[in-house]
């Protein structure tokens, strides 16, 4: 999902349940690359069905047609498919809590609400190697429901009231971001009125 923040519409933007005199101080949709991967997994997907028909052209030569077609039917429906799930997967930060909007399908978007007062830390860290170059990772927003493992007690464990956000764009920066707003939060609340919004640039361009 395109680059995880977009500085010049998301500051007009607005969205469903959003509490009168809400500030959004960010956008957060997933970076393209997550979808380019997807859609990298259903060509594959797509060619392995074709050659599957192919294999079948001594019983008829008609298998070759219909495995070209059913190849081009998987890669258009996915793809659009993919993209509409895509575009879906949005969040939005303000100055009072962090809203998730997540997809179970084309026809139905899931939302889950974490109110800073409720929250206990964040935890940010690349899913692998490419995606930490790319500066791609995982940030989770830990509720105060959250418990520890029983054998490792350093070991955090996700509760249902936590808000994992995938494939985030600068997503050490957005996690310390958050840790600032939590600070503001809870030592001077007041200060988060002139807070500047979080902008997915190189520090030194973000204002």
């Amino acid at each position: 999902m395109i680059h995880y923040f977009n500085m010049e519409n998301s500051l007009n933007d607005t969205f469903p349940g959003q509490q009168e005199g809400e500030k959004i101080l960010s956008v957060i949709t997933p970076h393209q690359s997550a979808f380019v991967l997807e859609y990298f997994k259903l060509v594959c997907v797509s060619l392995l069905i074709l050659v599957g028909f192919i294999s079948l052209q001594k019983i008829s030569p008609i298998f070759i047609t219909v495995g070209i077609l059913f190849s081009l039917f998987t890669l258009i429906i996915g793809f659009f498919l993919y993209r509409s799930l895509h575009a879906k997967r949005i969040a939005y930060l303000t100055d009072r809590r962090l809203v998730r909007f997540e997809p179970s399908n084309v026809f139905v978007v899931n939302s889950r609400s974490l109110t800073w007062d409720n929250t206990l830390k964040v935890k940010t860290f690349p899913t692998n190697l490419l995606w930490r170059l790319k500066n791609i990772g995982t940030v989770i927003v830990h509720s105060k429901t959250t418990s520890t493992s029983v054998n490792s007690p350093d070991q955090v464990l996700l509760s249902n009231d936590d808000i994992v956000l995938k494939n985030v764009y600068y997503y050490k920066d957005l996690g310390n971001y958050i840790d600032k707003i939590l600070y503001l939060y809870e030592h001077n609340s007041k200060e988060l009125e002139n807070i500047h919004p979080f902008v997915n640039k190189p520090k030194g361009q973000r204002y």
